[in-house]
């Protein structure tokens, strides 16, 4: 049995950007963070992908109000391609981490609190 896609579902993510996304895998981590001063509520998902992608899948909300995106990345050795279903980023991979928070539209601020749990997951989901 091949126990790496033992676990593999379908999903099938949408985004505000009117992009629709659907891919055979599986969650590999989720985190929720909750900001006290907008009252809003952000899930962030990475998916491991069975071709050997990672998406990240952002839901943000306060209220009646959501905002939902994902992003396919596609890590490499010098590049990584960056993709929201409309628009294509291929940066050098160093530069990953400030990409990936800036398109999740984490604060600058917040960011460097956040990077060391991003630089300890990557590895591991890249070994998957």
């Amino acid at each position: 049995m091949d126990t790496a896609n033992a676990f593999a579902e379908k999903i099938f993510l949408r985004s505000d950007n009117g992009a629709q996304l659907s891919f055979q895998g599986r969650m590999f981590a989720e985190s929720t963070y909750f900001d006290e001063q907008t009252s809003s509520l952000t899930r962030i998902r990475l998916y491991l992908t069975d071709s050997g992608g990672h998406v990240y899948s952002i839901v943000s909300g306060a209220g009646a109000e959501k905002s939902r995106r994902f992003y396919e990345v596609r890590p490499g050795r010098e590049t990584c391609r960056i993709n929201d279903g409309v628009h294509d980023l291929t940066v050098p991979t160093d530069m990953l981490f400030a990409s990936v928070f800036g398109l999740c539209g984490i604060d600058p601020a917040r960011a460097e609190e956040l990077r060391p749990s991003f630089e300890e997951n990557l590895p591991l989901a890249a070994a998957e």
